[in-house]
């Protein structure tokens, strides 16, 4: 079915979870015309009578219908870039000689002067990453400078032709925080934390630079992927210029699949010295459309945990490095964040802030309450916050703070027992307070932060909300059990609360009249199977603005409908 020339549609005899606040939470049909919902009823009986000529006619047979998810945190370039382009894929418990042994296999490949790429390896093998074991890098790369990421995406291990094409002396020898150095030597290791890896990055992408058209392939391959799940709107939670042409152009060509909310990146991360913030925000400003809303920034407040990076009110476990004392590190105090701030609002921009430590979400919320006092009404959201501070959590309901959460993060796996191994058990066992922040009125919104993680699987976050256990089943145990939310709140975190985060809840996020007409029929119904199972919940139909964009080729499974 599509609705081709502006046709009527009636969608009839299915479960519908509409996600509506202001009216029934289900219904079993609805009509679509010129690709907005138009009318919807909560019973068969309440069905319209008459049906125009010609129109679509979709009968479910008691299939389940929500309306098109949200991912509140996703970077689909990178994750189109390596579903086209695949970069060296490392296992997240390979081991230091597992990893030389898959850079030989590439570098022997690999064309002359060719990076090579890939990740993810896990932050509890930093200590095997010295000097030597850089030596031993550079010994199988032969030539070819290597860039390999951590789990997070923030850090990185680079062989010595890397240091020295991003324009760090070998040496070590004037290099700034965040440049790795052997605990006993002194020299380089090849480790680069946070924004010491900037350089490493933009000498690779200058090497071989992404054109708007291939960008734009990148978009196209992540979009297709997202439909598989029912995404139909997306917060790109970092976004350049470069990017925003690619939107830009697609929305042009009446090619973009989707809803897409900006989160422009003001401060260059990871752009080249060339970066022009005016010059993004004038282009950003012209290039607003239906489906391209461009009024939020983003910034990063600090680290990651799993590298001792993170901003934490507890120290961090003692080691030989940092001494007994250490919090991690926040880039802001609060006033200079708020200082930041003001130049956003003026420019109308509402903010997401990375803060994966609860130092960092303590000196946001300060500075968004300053922002508050003054009068601001924007969109204020810490993104991931892990850990928050149960007055913090307070404070967030208090001055209207989004908590936008990734929980395929840190359901058990490789990040939270990385995080294990540096924090204290009390702090590291309590991650993402997902119950107490609904309780307390704060708006959740849920994002994958993909291709951080492997998919962008909104049934996989949806499934760990509600058990707190893995949903893949790799790892056992549950992670601080007492904060989990039922089936319908975690859906309601990836539909309409994401859909209000981004303040693109007049037009998504919910089946209501009115609204762009984007929903998934599912293949089952996950309020009728064990909730670990949820995670493998599929679209068997994607539709946006009443238009089938994605279909699987089998309907949906008999008794699961």
């Amino acid at each position: 079915m599509a609705n081709q020339n502006g046709n009527e549609v009636i969608v009839r005899g299915g479960r519908v979870y509409t996600a509506d606040e202001n009216g029934p939470a289900w219904a079993s049909g609805f009509r679509i015309s010129n690709g907005v919902f138009t009318d919807v009823w909560v019973s068969p009986g309440d069905e319209p009578a008459t049906v125009s000529a010609g129109a679509d006619v979709l009968d479910l047979d008691g299939a389940v219908v929500v309306p098109g998810l949200f991912d509140a945190h996703v970077h689909p370039f990178f994750g189109g870039k390596k579903m086209l382009r695949p970069s060296l894929a490392l296992q997240p418990v390979a081991g230091l000689d597992e990893i030389l042994a898959a850079v030989e296999t590439r570098a022997r490949e690999a064309p002359d002067g060719a990076w090579i790429t890939g990740g993810k390896w896990n932050a509890t093998l930093t200590p095997q990453l010295t000097a030597a074991a850089r030596e031993r890098l550079d010994a199988v790369s032969f030539g070819h400078p290597v860039m390999l990421g951590d789990e997070s995406g923030h850090n990185g291990w680079v062989n010595s032709a890397a240091l020295a094409a991003a324009g760090y002396a070998v040496d070590g020898s004037e290099s700034d925080a965040g440049f790795g150095r052997d605990a006993d030597t002194g020299a380089p290791t090849g480790v680069l934390m946070e924004r010491a890896l900037d350089p490493v990055r933009q000498a690779a992408n200058a090497a071989s630079p992404d054109t708007v058209d291939d960008l734009k392939e990148y978009l196209l391959a992540a979009w297709g992927l997202f439909h598989t799940f029912g995404i139909t709107a997306i917060q790109d939670a970092m976004t350049g210029l470069p990017e925003l042409q690619a939107y830009a152009q697609l929305a042009d060509e009446g090619r973009l699949p989707g809803w897409v909310s900006t989160c422009l990146s003001m401060e260059g991360i990871m752009a080249g010295p060339d970066f022009d913030p005016a010059a993004l925000d004038d282009f950003a400003r012209t290039v607003a459309a239906e489906r391209i809303r461009t009024d939020f920034t983003k910034l990063a407040l600090d680290g990651v945990p799993t590298t001792r990076t993170a901003g934490m009110l507890c120290p961090y476990l003692p080691d030989d490095e940092h001494g007994h004392d250490y919090h991690g590190i926040v880039y802001r105090t609060a006033d200079e964040l708020a200082d930041v701030l003001r130049g956003y609002r003026a420019a109308g921009r509402s903010t997401k802030i990375h803060c994966a430590g609860d130092w960092a979400v303590r000196v946001a919320i300060d500075a968004f309450a300053m922002l508050r006092a003054e009068g601001s009404d924007l969109s204020y959201h810490i993104a991931h916050g892990q850990f928050v501070a149960p007055e913090d959590r307070k404070r967030m309901a208090e001055f209207d703070v989004v908590a936008e959460i990734s929980p395929y993060i840190w359901y058990p796996g490789p990040i939270p027992y990385s995080i294990a191994a540096v924090l204290p058990d009390d702090v590291a066992s309590r991650m993402q307070p997902n119950r107490d922040l609904l309780d307390l009125g704060v708006l959740v919104a849920g994002g994958s932060d993909w291709s951080v993680v492997p998919m962008p699987n909104a049934w996989e976050g949806i499934a760990g909300l509600v058990t707190r256990r893995d949903p893949n089943g790799a790892f056992e145990g549950s992670l601080w059990p007492e904060q989990a939310v039922t089936l319908e709140e975690a859906l309601r975190i990836f539909t309409i609360n994401g859909a209000k985060a981004a303040r693109m809840d007049d037009v998504v996020g919910s089946i209501e009249v009115g609204k762009a007409a984007n929903f998934a029929v599912l293949d089952r119904d996950p309020f009728a199977i064990d909730p670990i199972d949820i995670a493998a919940t599929r679209a068997w139909r994607t539709y946006v603005a009443g238009e089938c964009v994605h279909e699987l080729r089998n309907p949906p499974i008999d008794g699961e409908k």
